[in-house]
This record gives C-alpha cells, structure tokens and sequence, in this order.
C-alpha cells in the first residue's frame, strides 16, 4: 500500500509541475497568453497569490520556485520509490525461496528420486531472479501506469473530443497488443527451458568433473554446454527483438495518431492553437509514461514463465508431500524390527523392486542384507527409514507399525551411513554438529571414540580443521568414519549402512566392522542393518538376508558365534 500511495503522490507531484504551465503562459504572455492559460485552475492560483499578499511583481519567482519544488519532489519520490520497491521485491523473494525450500524438504522421497537435483536448484536461482524482476517490473508498471493515465486524464480536462478519440484508437489495438504478448510469453517459456538445459550441463557436469576428465570427455561436455548455451542466447536476443518491435511499433502508431489528431483538433474541431499546446506536452509527458508500460508488461510476460514453473513444481510438491508430525510419538526399536509381505514399484504400474519381502532385524543385533547390485537392497533401506512406504505389506518396530503419521518422527532415532558420505565445505566440528545441534563437546569425544575416529585430533586444527568440498581433504576411510560418528552422536536405535564399506580397501573396512562389533556389545546395543554385496562386511552379521531380483532367494543365515555373543 505504501508503495502505491508513493506512485499515487509520484503522479500527482508530476501531475502540478505540467499544471504550472498555464500560470506560466499566463505570466510570460504579458496580456496575450492564450486564453486556456488564464482558465479557472489558473484564476485560482492567481487569486490565492493575491490573497496571500504576494506582490504581482513576484508571481512569477513563486511560480517558478513551485515548479522547482515539484520537480526536487519528484526526484526525492522517485528515489523513495526505488528504495521501497526493493524493500518489497527483496523479501518477497526471500519467502519464495523458504516456500521453494521447505517444500522440497517436505515432498515425498520417491517423488523427487524421480526430478533432477540441477531442476531444485534451478528453481531456487534463476527462475527464482526472474520471478523477482516479474515483481520489479509490476511495481514499475503500476507506476507509470499511474502517472501517464493522470496525463491522459490533464489532457482530456484540454482536449477531451481528441483524448476520447485517441483512447479509442488505442483500444483498437489491444488484439494486436495479445498475439504480440503471447509470443512473448511463448519465448519466455523457451527461455525457461534453455535456462533449465544450461543448469543441468553445468551442475551436474561440475558435480561430477573427476569423472569427465578422467574419460577425457570435456571436450564433448564443453561441446554440449556451448550449444545448449548458445541455443539460450538467441532466444533471449528473439525475445528481445520482439520485445523491442511491439515498443517501437506502440510508439509509432502512437505518434501517428497524435499526429492526426492534432491535424483533426486544428481543422474539424477548430481549437485553438493554445489548447493543443498544452495537451500536446501532456500527451508527450505522457508517452514516454505509456511506452514503459508497454516494455514493462513486455517483460513481465518474459519472465511469467518462470513463476508459473515454480507455481506448477510447488503444487507437484504439495500432492506428493510428505504428511505426519515430526514430533509424534516414534515407534520403539526394544525387541525387533520386522517387514511383513512387503511389495514396493517406484511407480504406478512399473515392475515391483522388492516383491512379497518378510524380513526380521531383531534389536540389538546386526543384520545383513546381500546381494547383487539391483536386487533392491537400497529400497529397503529407504522402507526401513520411511522414506519410502509400501504398496503392500507393513513395517513396524515392536509391533508399531511404521507409517506416513509417524515416519518423520522416527528418523530421528535412525542413523543413516551410505557410499557417497555426505560431507560439507566445513570443520569437522561443524559437519558433526549438523546432525545435532546441541551436542557438547563430550559428546562429540564420545562418537568420534565409538567410531574410531580419533585422527581428527591429529590434524592440523584438530576439530575445526577444514574437510574440504565433498571432504576430499580427508581418505575415503576417514571420511566415512567421520560420517559413522555423525550417525552415532544421535544415539540412534537403528543404523543402517548401506554399502558404506563397499568402496573402501580392506584395512578400512576392518575398522568399520570392528566398530560394528562392539557397537553392540555396550551398555546400550545398537541395532544394525549392514547393506553389502561384499562377503568380507558379512562375517560380523548375526543373521544374513540373500536378496535377489526382489526377493529372499535364501532363509537367514546365521552366524551362531556372533549371534551367541550379540545374545
């Protein structure tokens, strides 16, 4: 509201600085001004003069200094006005960006499996730039909108035969006007779609560069992104040039009709050469006014595309987000976890991944699940979490089933461990207080001990040594015992970890199965879930699950030494 009671005032500001140039007229006319320069507005304003007992002599410096005031006013508006308009713009980006956020934080897992991670970011960059330009150009739309209608108002007070016909003139062209916005538009979704090409070449590209350039592939990644890049460039150049041609044409076709209807004023309407003076500088005054909103409106549509794609990716979203309450009551892990009958597909219709699976996990054991790359055990996993749920069958923990109401609630009490460690660009002490927040620095002794772990000390800044992108400044070995300790800082009920040792050498690995070990023999026995297509991670599970093309081809295995010791 603000910012349009300052367009408001704008308008009005500029609206008295035109105004002023009838008393001028009158002034300098010396007693021959054209008689529309002593009309009522201007017999008022001299009336006032005189009754304000400013000597005639001094009219003139008065009018002239009102004329200076409104314009000083006008630039102090303006400058207001840009200020505001960003105050605006800026926080209504912000907001988008949390919706934007929250919402893919919230939605279904098997949902966004199914976008690209370069797509989520593209939403929450670029398209979300265009979408604040959308709301700058609007503000700035309103704005002019106002002050040119304000001067077609002024010149219909002068002229109103001629601003009657020249309205209608412009009406005539509103179809013209809609077959130019929608081919705008249609560039604009273009645009989108090239901008979404160029983001996937780079980021997933750049994600992934020690594998292009050890294939030796930049020259066709360089090859792709230029295209890609270029293909952007001359949609935006086409959007452009159209953009600028329905302008120019808008102007055109407005100086022509000015053109006749001062012609048609002159000869048919006999007004006087005074009156068309003064409506033709409001009419110029508001032109340029008019022209911007039509580059304005121009613009807008260039970038609607990309609020309308973020409107349509959020409402995908909401219909597949996840439902629940992170703070219900999770289900308890004291006796064991079981799968009953379970069948899950990735999509309606698609070829089950797991088929009519029943497995028992029971607490404080470990168990394994093996099999060849495929055969599902991941997706368990995720079912375990509650990241995904199934088509068929149940989950539950102790008999409490594990569901939509209460998934969220339970990952807090599942620590989670995979191949691709998940490090940041940050201190160890900071990588760890990501899982949790509140943890104290005995706390963080105690995990980085359980996890064996205790290199950290021996670096360089001990906990606030910096791990690098991804962690790459640490082994691979390091990095996922770094990644162990995160996991058990929560003090989980569950670990999984799903081919977390698969990459590593063996030495490595024997450090992870050792933690695993005596993980469950403490005071509080972890229960685990050891996902591996490595018999050498098996040996330390109590019980093994052989899966294959989604199903248990093979009963538990049992290890009787470690399931005595694990009792």
């Amino acid at each position: 509201m603000t910012a349009i009671a300052l367009s408001i005032l704008l308008s009005l500001t500029e609206g008295v600085s035109l105004a002023m140039a009838f008393p001028l007229i009158a002034l300098l006319g010396d007693g021959h001004a054209p008689a529309i320069a002593a009309g009522p507005h201007t017999q008022l304003l001299f009336r006032l003069l005189a009754a304000s007992h400013i000597p005639s002599s001094a009219w003139l410096a008065t009018v002239l200094v009102v004329v200076l005031l409104s314009v000083g006013a006008l630039t102090v508006l303006n400058g207001m006005l840009t200020t505001l308009t960003v105050s605006i713009i800026l926080p209504v980006r912000r907001d988008l960006a949390a919706r934007i956020f929250e919402t893919i934080l919230h939605a279904d897992w098997n949902f966004l499996t199914r976008r690209r991670s370069s797509d989520l970011t593209h939403f929450l960059t670029t398209e979300l730039n265009r979408v604040g330009q959308l709301a700058g150009n609007l503000m700035a739309l309103i704005s002019n909108a106002m002050v040119g209608l304000l001067m077609l108002g002024l010149a219909a007070y002068l002229a109103p035969v001629l601003t009657l016909l020249l309205a209608v003139c412009l009406a005539l062209l509103i179809p013209w006007q809609r077959r130019a916005g929608r081919e705008v538009y249609q560039s604009g979704m273009e645009i989108s779609t090239s901008m979404r090409q160029v983001f996937e070449s780079s980021m997933e590209r750049l994600q992934n560069l020690k594998v292009v350039k050890a294939y030796g592939a930049q020259d066709a990644e360089l090859g792709l992104f230029t295209r890609r890049y270029g293909a952007l460039v001359e949609q935006v150049i086409e959007n452009q040039w159209r953009s600028v041609r329905s302008s120019r044409q808008f102007q055109i076709i407005s100086l022509a009709l000015l053109c006749g209807l001062i012609v048609l004023g002159l000869t048919g309407l006999h007004l006087a050469p005074g009156a068309l003076l003064i409506f033709l500088l409001a009419f110029v005054r508001a032109t340029p006014r008019l022209n911007a909103v039509q580059s304005k409106v121009n613009e807008m549509l260039t970038d609607l595309p990309a609020y309308v794609e973020i409107e349509s990716f959020l409402a995908e979203c909401d219909a597949h987000s996840e439902s629940g309450n992170p703070d219900a009551v999770a289900p308890t892990l004291a006796r064991e976890l079981t799968l009953e009958r379970v069948t899950f597909a990735y999509a309606a219709g698609a070829k089950p991944v797991l088929e009519d699976v029943s497995l028992v996990f029971p607490a404080g054991s470990i168990t394994a699940i093996a099999g060849l790359s495929g055969a599902g055990k991941s997706t368990i996993a995720d079912l375990v979490m509650g990241l995904l749920l199934p088509d068929r069958g149940s989950i539950a923990a102790d008999g409490r089933p594990i569901d939509r109401a209460n998934a969220r609630a339970w990952r807090r009490h599942v620590g989670y461990v995979s191949q691709d460690t998940l490090l940041f660009h940050d201190s160890v002490r900071a990588n760890l207080l990501w899982a949790l927040p509140t943890a104290t620095e005995a706390d963080l002794a105690e995990a980085l001990e359980a996890a064996n772990a205790q290199f950290v000390f021996t670096l360089d800044k001990g906990l606030d040594t910096v791990v690098g992108d991804r962690g790459m400044m640490l082994s691979h070995g390091q990095r996922q015992r770094l990644a162990l300790a995160r996991a058990l800082l929560l003090k989980p009920s569950l670990l999984i970890l799903d081919e977390a040792t698969n990459s590593l050498d063996l030495e490595n690995e024997e450090h992870i199965l050792n933690i695993l070990g005596t993980l469950r023999q403490g005071e509080r026995p972890i229960t685990t879930l050891l996902i591996s297509h490595r018999p050498s991670a098996l040996r330390v599970a109590d019980r093994v699950y052989v899966l294959e093309s989604g199903r248990i081809c093979e009963a538990p295995a049992t290890n009787q030494a470690q399931g005595d010791a694990g009792a």
